[in-house]
C-alpha cells in the first residue's frame, strides 16, 4: 500500500536544517546515537528491484545475532543500481572524483532486538578509493567494478563490471506512476523505510544509523539484459532477469553515524558503560571517583566484568579482547580496553579532570598498557577486596 506524495504536506512535518538541507526526524522508528553523524552523502537516481525468495535460501549469509526479517512469510532480496554523490565527511566539502560514483549494491532485510535494518551481500562500486577504505574500516563487502551510469529523459541506464571476475549487471529502468510513500505496515515500508545497517568486521556484529527523509517512489518499468552479479549468489531466484517488483526514486540526502557494537547491555541502550572487575578494590575506588565527579549531563554506566549482560556484550568483540581480563569501556558504539579505557574515563568527569586526557593520549599505547598491566598484576596485594560489589549497577 502506498500513498500519494505531497511536498507541502511534508514540508509541514518535524524537519530541522542542517547544512542549510532540511532533513526530516519525526518519521523514524527509533531515535539516531546522541553522538553527530560522521557523513553526509546524497543516494540519487535509484532503481528498486526485489525478488520475493524462500528464507532458507539466505540462512547461510545471516550472520550469528541477526534475524532475518520476513514479511507474510517471505524474505526479499534486493538489487539497487544508484549513484551515490557528495559523499564527505561532516563539516568538510565533497571532492570532484571521489565523492561521486555510481554503486550497485545487493541487500536482504533483517532485524536484532526490534531493529530492523539492512544486511548488503555485496557493494559493487566504482571508486577505489571507497571499495579499498569501506572494507578496513567498516567491514562492508565493498568490491571494485568499472561502472557507467547515466540518465536521459527520466530513464536510468546502467552498467557494471566486477574487475575481480566480471560479473555484471546491465540493464535500464524508468518511472511508470505518480510519486508515493509507503502505508504504515505496507511492504514498500518494509523494503524502503530501514533505518540502519548491519556489518560483522573482525568477528563484531556491528550497526551504523542512517537518517533521510522517508522514501519518494514510484513504480517502475525495468529492463534487465545482464544480471551475473546476483546470479553468483544462491539464492533460489527462478529468474534474475525479472524482478518481482520494481520502483524507481530520485533520492534522499542523508547522513550516517560511525559503527557501533550492535549488542548492548539491553535493547536500545544508548548509555556508554563501564565493565569493571566486581571483586577488585582498585575497581571499586575507581568506578566510585568517576561517579562522584561525572561532568553535567554525563551518562556512564557501570557492569561487573562477569555479569551476564556485560558478558553478552564482551563476548561479541574481536578476538583480542574477549579474554583479555581487563577494565573494558564501550564508548559511542566502540569498545576500548586496558589503559585506552581507563583514560577515557576522564572524559566523563567535570573540566578539571578531563583536560588531562590529551595529556595522557599522547603517550604511546604500548608504553600506556606497560603501566596499566604492572598496576593490575599487583592491585589486589594493594587495595583489599570488598565484601560484595558496591559501585553503581542501574
Amino acid at each position: 500500500m502506498v500513498r500519494p506524495y505531497h511536498f507541502s504536506l511534508a514540508m509541514k512535518s518535524g524537519v530541522r536544517a542542517i547544512m542549510g538541507i532540511k532533513i526530516r526526524a519525526d518519521h523514524l522508528p527509533f531515535q539516531m546515537p546522541p553522538n553527530s553523524h560522521a557523513f553526509s552523502q546524497e543516494w540519487r537516481n535509484l532503481t528498486f528491484m526485489h525478488w520475493k525468495i524462500d528464507p532458507i535460501h539466505l540462512a547461510p549469509y545471516i550472520p550469528e545475532g541477526l534475524e532475518l526479517d520476513i514479511y507474510e512469510g517471505k524474505a526479499y532480496v534486493g538489487v539497487i543500481p544508484f549513484e551515490m554523490k557528495k559523499v564527505r565527511p561532516r563539516f568538510l566539502p565533497w571532492l570532484p572524483g571521489i565523492s561521486n560514483f555510481p554503486e550497485f549494491n545487493i541487500r536482504t532485510y533483517v532485524t536484532k532486538d526490534g531493529k530492523g535494518g539492512v544486511l548488503f551481500l555485496t557493494l559493487d562500486a566504482y571508486s577505489r578509493i571507497t571499495c579499498a577504505f569501506a572494507p578496513r574500516a567498516y567491514g562492508l563487502p565493498y568490491r571494485y567494478s568499472k561502472c557507467k551510469f547515466s540518465t536521459n529523459d527520466e530513464i536510468y541506464t546502467w552498467e557494471s563490471k566486477r574487475a575481480s571476475n566480471g560479473l555484471s549487471l546491465r540493464g535500464e529502468a524508468c518511472a511508470k506512476g505518480e510519486k508515493a510513500q509507503a502505508e504504515k505496515g505496507s511492504l514498500e515500508e518494509f523494503l524502503f523505510e530501514r533505518y540502519s545497517l548491519y556489518t560483522v568486521k573482525n568477528g563484531t556484529l556491528q550497526i551504523t544509523h542512517t537518517q533521510h527523509d522517508p522514501w519518494v517512489f514510484q513504480e517502475g518499468k525495468v529492463t534487465v539484459e545482464d544480471n551475473s552479479l546476483t546470479e553468483s549468489y544462491d539464492l533460489g531466484i527462478k529468474d534474475v532477469l525479472k524482478p518481482d517488483m520494481v520502483h524507481v526514486s530520485t533520492g534522499v540526502y542523508v547522513h550516517t553515524w560511525p559503527m557501533e557494537v550492535a549488542e548492548r547491555i539491553r535493547p536500545g541502550e544508548q548509555r556508554d558503560y563501564l565493565f569493571l572487575d566486581g571483586d577488585c578494590g582498585l575497581c571499586h575506588r575507581l568506578a566510585t571517583f568517576i561517579d562522584k565527579r561525572l561532568g553535567n549531563n554525563q551518562r556512564l554506566g557501570y557492569r561487573p566484568i562477569l555479569a551476564e549482560d556485560a558478558q553478552r556484550v564482551i563476548a561479541t568483540l574481536p578476538e583480542n579482547m574477549k579474554g583479555a581480563d581487563t577494565v573494558y569501556l564501550i564508548r559511542n558504539g566502540k569498545p576500548y580496553i586496558r589503559s585506552a579505557a581507563g583514560i577515557r574515563g576522564l572524559l566523563y568527569m567535570k573540566w578539571y579532570y578531563k583536560m588531562w586526557y590529551p595529556f595522557l593520549w599522547v603517550i604511546p599505547l604500548p608504553v600506556r598498557d606497560i603501566g596499566y598491566r604492572i598496576i593490575a598484576k599487583y592491585r589486589r596485594k594493594i587495595f583489599k577486596e570488598p565484601k560484595s560489589c558496591t559501585f553503581r549497577i542501574d
